[in-house]
């Protein structure tokens, strides 16, 4: 024991002798805009020596140095000019040197946007990708953070990654990852069956999204754009996390003298845990699994090949077993009861092969040439009986019977069955091009896509009240919702477009882009143009101000769900959605408490025509099949963004918006009694009735209109311990409007309640490297830190509802009984990156 005391104590002295002889320089290396660079090299050589080192993924740096020596660092990055700087430490001195990169006109690197650029674009804002995996949600993945960072985004269902931009559907949304356009599956109906978003966070460098009024070279959607960048690694690294939700692991690197960079990743969920706080018990078994690779070669500095790919396989098995729902008002509480029989399963499967080839003639010309293959194969299996009892409880507290059924409304069953499947194969050709000259900035692309869509659809719901099968025939048993589909569809679209952006410079900075897109499908042979231009420009009283204003035409040629109809027929002469952008709008960056701020906002107008009607089922979109409206959307976004708390960022989000439509197709008769009254529905008998007049609704609230929307996201940690960090996350919205499922539109004159929710996280930094060193050969020397977090889901505990459930009692009257989303859940969850 004395001999061990005594190595022990030797080792101490000695190193504490040769610490005498050291000392230590830590920094961080950041681009020109501020962004971290990981994988930077700082090497520091003197007479004596050479050593050198690499920056953390947060662009940390840590290094010993022979103390009274003179040293020349040298700073490099790829695509970087390189810096170089002389020093000298003291004995025991920990010097901190910071250092920021001018960005090398000549190397060989993706078109990026610098934060200036997203200033000048209406809409356009730079998401924190670190912040992604802190904001505590149940669905993770980066369209949770859309919802509180963006303007003007709402979500559905804290299962779901599906969003809302401005009064548009989840459909009208267009996802880039590394130029690649990627699609949601077609058949998904609610959020327990979604999975795994196509974008998975370890693996994102850059992430921009515009809530319209975005330039010609985004694509044919209405509504948004979502471009996501994948890392290309400066050095080896990786992460591993797991929850009581599932797990991920990515890892990253070099090789070859840096010329390829590999990034991969892994991901596995399970819902399990969170649906069993659902109203309806069962047994949930979803499992969603998903690998993603991003491979890059440089074959010399003007040539790169690049390859991404992606396989998801979602699967989701559920028996239910029975459901209890209570409802109402304080005076006047229901309750619904079901025991079911029979299950669903259902799978979902993607694949994604794309292959690019990057090349640059000289320093202002780049070329990029693409090709990808998507494969998705889903199919959607239920035969479900559901049993189903209505009853009025007992609301008077002084009664014994205070809880208990008053007495029976209604009995009866429902049974819903589904044989669908899928299959769409896209093969897919572009081209990409950007040339700069002087103060312009010239770009264009062209793309040819061939699509293979076989769709088959068997689903059926029937009902039965009090015995009797709902519609009810004596001689023959009557199903009430049938829809059956089959159809093959083979087409070709390509489209193209050509934008210029010219900077005038000067003290108002003025940007002015202006470009043009077309888009031609071979089914419905419509050929279309769209124009579309922005400025932006500094106002010579704040040069901390930008404003922007931007308009445009946006058309969206049918995909394949718009063509299919309620009956399950397809339209194939439907023509492509139209909308009319207006934006005006800007940002403000000041300084509050020492700390930087930044608050934005835009005025929206969207005019809307030729416009395909639709309504949710959870999170189905039913189409109408037919261009046979139009309509508008208008409102105001406002975010702030700041460090409420120093180094802790913080924002808050408000959305005001309208959006409505006039569906030509729909009327209705209106019956008036002899004064010239009109009658309210069901309020009257046809003996009273003098006149009646076929009349149009007029202009009706849109599925998505939902006027008010806030989003928060606050952090805070503990004084004088910045590695103790809580995360809150806020969440209202307005209800949705909903109504009978008469497929009328003009009857949904109901809301739902709105929607309410609070989440909150609790991480702890357990190892930090750049902190905190470890002896060589340790586990925890390879490590670069390790987090843990405790999350608690909807921590008001509210009911928030999703959809309706449609039961009828023995007088034939109708309820709609609330489907309500998942209730309070903890989460426990660890990461580790290295």
């Amino acid at each position: 024991m004395l001999r061990i005391l005594g190595i022990l104590f030797f080792w101490s002295f000695t190193n504490l002798l040769f610490s005498q002889e050291q000392g230590v320089l830590s920094g961080v290396v950041k681009d020109e805009t501020g962004n971290v660079l990981p994988g930077a090299n700082i090497i520091a050589i003197s007479a004596e020596e050479t050593t050198g080192t690499s920056t953390t993924n947060r662009g940390a740096f840590r290094l010993n140095l022979q103390a009274e020596t003179e040293y020349m660092l040298v700073i490099s990055y790829l695509g970087y000019k390189s810096d170089t700087t002389q020093l000298i430490l003291q004995s025991n001195e920990e010097k901190v040197l910071n250092f920021q990169f001018d960005e090398s006109a000549i190397a060989l690197t993706q078109i990026e946007i610098t934060d200036q650029q997203i200033r000048e674009t209406p809409g356009m804002i730079k998401m924190d990708v670190q912040s992604i995996e802190r904001i505590p949600n149940p669905a993770g993945g980066l369209e949770a953070a859309l919802r509180s960072q963006a303007l003007g985004v709402t979500g559905m269902s804290e299962l779901s990654s599906t969003y809302s931009v401005r009064g548009g559907n989840f459909d009208e949304n267009l996802v880039y990852i590394n130029d690649l356009q990627v699609y949601r599956p077609f058949l998904i109906r609610s959020g327990e069956q979604e999975g795994l978003s196509v974008i998975n966070p370890d693996m994102v460098s850059n992430v921009m999204f515009s809530s319209g009024g975005f330039s010609a070279k985004y694509g044919d959607k209405m509504s948004s754009v979502l471009d996501i960048q994948y890392k290309r690694p400066r050095g080896f690294g990786g992460s591993v996390s797991g929850s009581l939700l599932g797990g991920s692991a990515h890892l990253e690197g070099t090789a070859i003298d840096d010329r390829l960079t590999y990034l991969a990743g892994f991901r596995y969920r399970s819902n399990s845990y969170l649906l069993s706080s659902l109203d309806t018990e069962g047994d949930y078994q979803p499992s969603f699994t998903d690998f993603q690779t991003f491979i890059t070669y440089r074959i010399n500095d003007r040539l790169r090949i690049e390859y991404l790919g992606n396989y998801a396989r979602n699967k989701y098995e559920y028996v239910p077993i029975s459901r209890e729902t209570t409802f109402g008002v304080v005076n006047n509480v229901l309750r619904l009861n079901v025991f079911f029989d029979g299950q669903e399963v259902d799978e979902y499967s993607n694949l994604m092969q794309a292959i690019s080839l990057v090349n640059q003639p000289n320093d202002n010309l780049t070329l990029k040439y693409m090709g990808a293959y998507y494969r998705m194969v889903e199919s959607e299996t239920f035969d479900i009986l559901g049993a189903y009892w209505l009853d009025e409880i007992e609301t008077d507290f002084g009664s014994e019977d205070f809880g208990q059924t008053r007495f029976s409304l209604g009995s009866g069953s429902i049974q819903n069955f589904a044989r669908n499947r899928l299959q769409a194969d896209i093969f897919y050709a572009g081209h990409l091009g950007g040339y700069s000259y002087s103060n312009n900035f010239l770009q264009w692309g062209m793309n040819v896509q061939h699509e293979r869509i076989g769709d088959l659809i068997n689903e059926w719901e029937r009902l039965d009240s009090a015995g009797y099968s709902l519609p009810f025939d004596t001689d023959q048993v009557i199903i009430s919702d049938v829809l059956k589909s089959s159809f093959d569809l083979n087409s070709v679209r390509t489209s193209g477009f050509l934008q210029h952006s010219w900077r005038l410079g000067g003290p108002r900075d003025l940007v002015l882009n202006t470009g043009v897109r077309y888009n031609y499908w071979n089914v419905n042979n419509e050929f279309f143009v769209n124009p579309r231009v922005s400025l932006a420009f500094r106002p010579l009283w704040d040069s901390n101000i930008v404003l922007r204003f931007a308009s445009g035409l946006y058309n969206q040629p049918p995909f394949y769900r718009e063509m299919r109809n309620l009956a399950g027929e397809v339209n194939t002469d439907l023509k492509s959605q139209k909308a009319i952008h207006f934006v005006a709008g800007g940002d403000y960056d000041f300084t509050l408490w020492n700390r930087p701020f930044k608050f934005v906002s835009e005025i929206y107008y969207k005019y809307l025509y030729d416009i395909v009607p639709y309504e949710f089922d959870n999170v189905l979109i039913r189409y109408f099949g037919t261009n046979s409206a139009t309509g508008h959307a208008y409102g105001i976004d406002m975010r702030l963004h700041g460090e409420l708390v120093k180094d802790a960022d913080s924002w808050i989000s408000l959305s005001v918006m309208r959006t409505v439509e006039d569906i030509k197709d729909e009327t209705f008769i209106a019956y008036f009694d002899e004064e010239g009254n009109r009658f309210f529905p069901n309020r009257f008998t046809m003996d009273q009735v003098a006149d009646s007049v076929e009349m149009s609704p007029g202009l009706i609230p849109r599925p998505t209109d939902r006027r008010v929307n806030v989003g928060m996201f606050f952090q805070d940690y503990l004084p004088n311990n910045e590695t103790f960090k809580v995360h809150l996350n806020l969440l209202f919205a307005t209800g949705l409007p909903f109504g009978p499922p008469n497929n009328k539109r003009y009857t949904d004159t109901l809301r739902i309640p709105p929607y309410r929710r609070v989440d909150i996280g609790f991480s702890a930094q357990l190892y930090d490297r750049d902190n905190r060193e470890s002896p060589p050969g340790t586990f925890f020397n390879n490590l670069e830190s390790v987090w843990a977090t405790l999350e608690v889901f909807n921590a008001l505990g509210v009911s928030n509802t999703i959809s309706y459930f449609w039961v009828k009692d023995i007088s034939n009257t109708t309820y709609a009984v609330p489907n309500y989303l998942t209730a309070r859940r903890v989460n426990a969850r660890v990461i580790i990156n290295f």
